[in-house]
């Protein structure tokens, strides 16, 4: 009977993700400061039709040269449907980045599109196939909430989905994203649930949307505790003083990890008893519970190992 021990695998984490026009060399300059997990340089919405080309060289340059202080390198592409993301890939992927965030996906075909022109360009820029990765934009179309599923599972270099309303909004028509009291209608809960559960169905990162009021700290740490408490391991930026609550939110607490290692501890006794399931603090606690410690543990350790 094996032992609940805690995983040596650490993969990355992501707890912030910044946003950074791709055009504003003054922005790329002070981003590693800001403390995120990772800095998404942006060639889609930050920049204007006319500065597209430039901002292109300017990310190029800027992942040759800038120290970033450990964060992943991630770039958002232009959407597909817009003819310029070939051509985003192909300069940007001079520069080495991670990984690339891609907009408004709209079924695994966009997936598989982008994941066979990684594939050549790796070949041509002699790095490892399947070494860079994806974030995919997977709720921003109506097309890609039905689809979901399959573009979680349509290529092994999706480290994560993220979760947008503001894309959908417009495609759906809606005359909001938000009832008054600041809670989801109906379709939009529905979109963010389907990325939550498909993300956690292929085992990649489930990651929440950016909160938009960068001048609200309490409204910024009540939605980024509610997606934590439902399982979102991390969650977008758009000002870097939004940084320092998202990680501290995504993270657990010295008082959470206390109590499941205690956990942990108790089911290594039960186990060598030849318990699975046993009584703990007046309560019966077996598998879930078990792997629900582990993961806190595992998390908390890998954001110590983040900050030394």
């Amino acid at each position: 009977m094996t032992t609940p021990e805690v995983s040596s695998a650490t993969p990355r984490l992501r707890r912030s993700l910044l946003w950074v026009p791709g055009d504003d060399e003054h922005k790329l300059a002070k981003a590693p400061t800001a403390g995120a997990d990772s800095l998404i340089l942006d060639l889609e919405d930050a920049v204007v039709p006319t500065h597209k080309a430039r901002a292109r060289e300017v990310i190029r340059d800027t992942l040759r040269s800038m120290d970033f202080r450990g964060a992943e390198k991630l770039v958002r592409i232009n959407p597909l449907e817009t003819g310029l993301a070939l051509d985003d890939l192909t300069v940007t992927m001079a520069g080495a980045p991670d990984g690339y965030m891609i907009p408004k996906v709209r079924s695994e075909d966009d997936v598989r599109f982008i994941d066979r022109a990684l594939s050549n360009l790796e070949a041509i820029s002699g790095r490892p196939e399947g070494s860079v990765g994806l974030i995919l934009l997977a709720t921003e179309t109506p097309e890609a909430i039905l689809n979901i599923r399959r573009i979680a599972q349509a290529s092994l270099r999706t480290a994560g989905l993220m979760w947008a309303s503001e894309d959908l909004s417009n495609a759906l028509g809606a005359r909001r994203s938000r009832n008054e009291d600041g809670s989801l209608p109906d379709v939009f809960s529905f979109a963010r649930s389907a990325c939550l559960l498909s993300a956690a169905a292929n085992g990649i990162d489930p990651l929440d949307m950016p909160y938009l009021d960068f001048h609200d700290d309490a409204g910024l740490e009540r939605e980024a505790r509610e997606a934590a408490d439902v399982g979102f391991t991390g969650k977008g930026a758009i000002h870097p003083a939004q940084i320092a609550i998202i990680n501290k939110v995504f993270v657990p607490s010295d008082e959470e990890v206390e109590k499941a290692n205690a956990l942990l501890e108790a089911a290594r006794e039960a186990f060598a008893r030849g318990q699975a399931a046993f009584v703990y603090e007046g309560a019966m606690v077996d598998a879930p519970h078990i792997n629900r410690a582990r993961k806190i543990v595992t998390r908390a350790s890998r954001a110590r190992e983040k900050s030394s």
